[in-house]
């Protein structure tokens, strides 16, 4: 018996045969472009693992929300909006972070962090499945150790500072001994040779915050060891030019401090950096959840215990009574609020202010949530 590949391989003469193989052919051009704008679309964070072993667990961080209604609900409302500067979630994977606020920067991600179950942060937002992610920095079992941390495009600068500066950040690490001959950093940014900041954690668990501001330096540290590994902390560090007055605020706490000494900022200038010092060292192994700058805004005591007791903003909204889980900083100062007590309501939408500020014109995205059930 013998073949002839030749005619195998070819496709019919009949019409409609060849009507169809074509028709197939466009069909499959479709779908694999669909795939790869699918691929390209860097708020899809499913498409943003950059290996399949990422993805996979990717797959894993779902979270669910029952809303029983006899509770008010708040849509997350972040006051003083153009205050802002920077806000980034550790939420996604890929080549860039988003940044939450009007300004809308570019972050650069860098390295091969993982994005992780947070747990036992809890936002309490999520009534089942994953509580709260992260992504996690500098693991020893990564090709690029050493070698992760996040590069925002940022003017958050010390230099012409008129008020003040508060930074938030949420984190968690799993080492505090020191890395390339420096402290387990934060943040850092050097405007110039007169003005840079860095947040820090020595080797022995202390918190140290400087501020260099035309020149002069205003340093402080915990008095005590207060940071362990593997334990969730809310960090806040505020500078008041009035005074030149720096806090830190561990957990809702207003920490004792005293002057750390004489400490080197980075030698690299313009450029912000988190979770590492510089490029010879100072990288933090550990997780971030969440990361914020408000410039110009010496946040107060008052709004620290907001976040502290709701996780999401330094509005006064109660634990538990978020509404939505993805939006965007707004200039405003009162929430609205949204509660029902009829139940032949089907549907909940509302509209939120997503521009404003001095990111220019306002816009508006309406959100709405099916309701499928009520508690008494």
């Amino acid at each position: 018996m013998s073949f002839n590949i030749r005619n195998i391989r070819e496709i019919s003469n009949d019409p409609l045969t060849k009507f169809t193989n074509s028709l197939a052919k466009k069909l499959s051009k479709f779908l694999v472009g669909q795939e790869l704008d699918k691929l390209e679309n860097k708020e899809d964070i499913y498409s943003d693992g950059q290996d399949i072993d990422s993805v996979i667990k990717l797959h894993s961080l779902n979270s669910t929300k029952y809303f029983d209604f006899i509770n008010e609900y708040f849509p997350p409302f972040e006051p003083d909006g153009d205050k802002l500067r920077l806000w980034i979630r550790g939420t996604n994977l890929g080549n860039y972070l988003k940044d939450w606020t009007e300004f809308d920067r570019t972050i650069n991600l860098h390295g091969d962090p993982l994005l992780v179950d947070g747990t036992p942060f809890d936002l309490g937002i999520h009534t089942g499945g994953v509580k709260s992610i992260a992504l996690r920095f500098n693991r020893p079992t990564s090709d690029l150790e050493n070698q992760e941390y996040i590069n925002p495009d940022s003017d958050v600068e010390v230099l012409g500072l008129a008020t003040g500066i508060s930074f938030f950040i949420r984190f968690r690490v799993f080492s505090v001994a020191g890395q390339g001959g420096y402290h387990r950093t934060l943040y850092q940014k050097k405007d110039d040779t007169s003005n840079a900041l860095r947040i820090s954690i020595s080797d022995t668990g202390r918190l140290i915050f400087c501020v260099k501001r035309a020149g002069t330096e205003y340093r402080a540290q915990t008095t005590t060891n207060i940071i362990t590994t593997n334990t969730v902390y809310d960090l806040w560090c505020t500078y008041d030019n009035s005074g030149n007055t720096l806090h830190i605020y561990l957990n809702n706490s207003d920490k004792a401090l005293t002057d750390p000494g004489t400490l080197p900022f980075s030698t690299l200038t313009d450029d912000a950096y988190i979770m590492r010092f510089d490029q010879d060292g100072g990288y933090t192994y550990g997780d971030l959840y969440d990361f914020r700058v408000y410039r110009e805004k010496v946040v107060s005591a008052a709004e620290v215990d907001n976040m502290w007791t709701n996780k999401w903003t330094i509005a006064a909204i109660p634990f538990g009574q978020v509404m939505v889980t993805n939006y965007w900083a707004t200039s405003g100062t009162t929430p609205p609020t949204i509660s029902y007590t009829d139940t032949s309501y089907t549907t909940l939408s509302w509209n939120t202010l997503l521009g404003g500020g001095s990111g220019g014109g306002t816009s508006f995205m309406s959100i709405s949530y099916t309701v499928t059930s009520f508690t008494a």
